[in-house]
């Protein structure tokens, strides 16, 4: 009988996109709430109220989005057919459209008109509406040739972009390139000097094929259409270029299209994909988290960056969930438990508008705004491809800590079809090694670890399974 190690020498992220066998020790098939950033274990923090007051009324929450102001952030949130404004942390009604929308899908653009900071916000059903910080009025005119009811906007060269007029669904508008008395709620044309006009075309050649969002980058502006990409490139009319970009996979929701420098990320049911400046693929990775997505919609996600980690809301039949990407790391992990409306982020901060329609800080706090954490992590079924051989359990060896009194660890170790249920106490210092018998053998072991009530711990990296291993005897 022969005596074996199992190491696992850091912790990563999930990884669904091959069999269990094949995937490293330190992946997961099956993970969430937990956090891997240092190669370490630990159960993720929650999140807190960043506002006491609830988005008011009892419509369904739409969307959340931070304003920057001269004169102070402003948070927007829309619920129903009514929008709603936070300014001290006290909500105020500023807009109710007058009749019912029907799809409830909003795009916004933070503009300056006549120097004054602006918050344009489109719906594709009714006139667009601006923000000036203290009351809320209509967007452009007929005169001007910008009372189109679209729905999606982005800012670039300095003019204002819009698409999804639902009379003309392949046309892309543009404004007037502000100064000298013009502005970007005029979109007609200039006689004097056509380079500074507003206007459309249309993109495609297929109706069917409408255009389905905008993106903004430094150097062209991307236009998502149902089945397709294009681009605009030129920094005026009159050598604006449209232009079909080579893509993969399937077009994202425009609000799960997150920019990151000249690089556009979103996420569809196919997986992450990224736009790298001149094609749009898969993320080489995207299919280390399918199985999530084969149980989930991502037709209505949300996303955003922050601290180089991307956060991308999904609806699965147990309820909402958000995915997160470390870019750095290229590490997936899944935090659910809790409903998310929407996320924005500032800075470092990452917001989340949750289902008691309070606005949150994410990744602080030991709780969802108390809700209490659910967190596992489970190994990889192996039989470390010795088929062949029986492993016999004899201990496992870990490291860890916590930031509350009297936790523990708990830990289910699967050894062929039996199951074993062990309750680990956290060890009170971090250069304190805890020695946890083990029972059962079998051909193949996987463990799973989980916190108990909403405990916390962190299981330092570098864990060993010892056990022992012998043939069939003949």
């Amino acid at each position: 009988m022969a005596r074996r190690i199992y190491r696992i020498d850091e912790f990563h992220g999930i990884d669904q996109s091959r069999n269990e066998n094949a995937i490293g020790a330190g992946m997961s098939p099956d993970a969430a709430n937990m956090d891997t950033e240092n190669g370490s274990l630990a159960v993720a923090a929650g999140y807190v109220r960043h506002i006491d007051a609830p988005v008011p009324g009892d419509a369904p929450p739409h969307r959340l989005f931070l304003h920057r102001r001269k004169d102070g952030d402003v948070f927007i949130a829309i619920a129903g057919d009514t929008v709603y404004a936070c300014r001290d942390g006290v909500w105020k009604e500023i807009y109710t459209y007058e009749t019912p929308l029907a799809a409830h899908e909003f795009d916004f653009a933070e503009v300056q008109i006549d120097s004054v900071d602006h918050l344009v916000i489109g719906c594709g059903e009714r006139q667009l509406i601006k923000y000036n910080g203290s009351e809320v009025s209509l967007f452009g005119s007929e005169e001007g040739l910008s009372n189109v009811h679209v729905r999606y906007l982005a800012m670039y060269r300095n003019r204002l972009f819009s698409a999804g007029d639902s009379e003309h669904p392949n046309r892309l508008y543009w404004s007037q390139l502000p100064g000298s008395g013009r502005s970007i709620e005029n979109w007609g044309i200039v006689e004097a000097s056509p380079n500074v006009e507003g206007g459309h075309t249309e993109v495609g050649d297929t109706g069917g094929d409408p255009i389905t969002g905008l993106a903004a980058l430094s150097n062209q502006l991307l236009i998502f259409k149902q089945h397709e990409i294009y681009r605009l490139l030129g920094d005026r009319p009159g050598n604006y270029i449209v232009e079909k970009v080579e893509s993969r996979g399937e077009t994202p929701a425009h609000t799960a299209v997150v920019p990151s420098g000249d690089a556009l990320y979103y996420m569809t049911k196919s997986g992450l994909c990224c736009f790298n400046g001149v094609s749009a693929a898969p993320m080489g990775d995207a299919r280390r988290i399918r199985t999530i997505l084969s149980d989930a919609d991502t037709s209505r996600s949300k996303g955003a960056i922050c601290a180089d980690k991307l956060y991308f809301t999904l609806q699965q039949s147990g309820g909402s969930a958000v995915a997160v990407y470390d870019l750095v790391r290229g590490a997936y992990m899944m935090r659910n438990g809790f409903t998310a409306h929407d996320v924005c982020a500032r800075g470092d901060t990452l917001y989340i508008l949750n289902g008691k329609r309070h606005v949150c800080r994410f990744g602080e706090g030991r709780t969802y705004d108390g809700i209490p954490i659910a967190a596992h992590w489970q190994t990889p079924l192996t039989d470390l491809h010795e088929k062949g051989c029986v492993k016999c359990m004899r201990e496992l060896y870990l490291r860890g800590s916590s930031e509350l009194p009297d936790s523990v660890i708990l830990m289910d170790m699967t050894v062929g079809k039996n199951t074993a249920a062990h309750r680990i106490r956290v060890p009170d210092t971090r250069d304190e090694v805890s020695e946890v018998p083990l029972v059962n053998e079998g051909r193949t072991f996987s463990m799973r670890f989980y916190n108990e009530a909403g405990g916390h711990f962190v299981i330092e990296a570098g864990i060993e399974l010892m056990f022992d291993e012998r043939r069939r005897s003949e």
